[in-house]
């Protein structure tokens, strides 16, 4: 198993600010992503902002943490 490889038991459901009303389907929660155990310590503070947002400042947290922030394959 690789470091980016995790058991789905590992995964943490996070909601964020809903930005639309509530589509009336089943299915994936609106407004919530998973994220694995390495991951979802980024969310923290960001769950007032909608999801497209909070991914924005999530991967430029990654990004910054990372051990290359800015390797040259890497796509903004």
């Amino acid at each position: 198993m690789s470091d980016r490889d995790h058991d789905y038991e590992t995964f943490t459901l996070v909601y964020f600010r809903a930005i639309e009303p509530p589509l009336d389907r089943a299915g994936h929660p609106e407004n919530a992503l998973w994220f694995c155990k390495d991951h979802v310590r980024y969310t923290e503070g960001k769950t007032h902002m909608s999801a497209i947002l909070a991914m924005v400042h999530i991967r430029a947290a990654i990004r910054r943490n990372a051990r290359n922030p800015w390797p040259l394959t890497s796509l903004p």
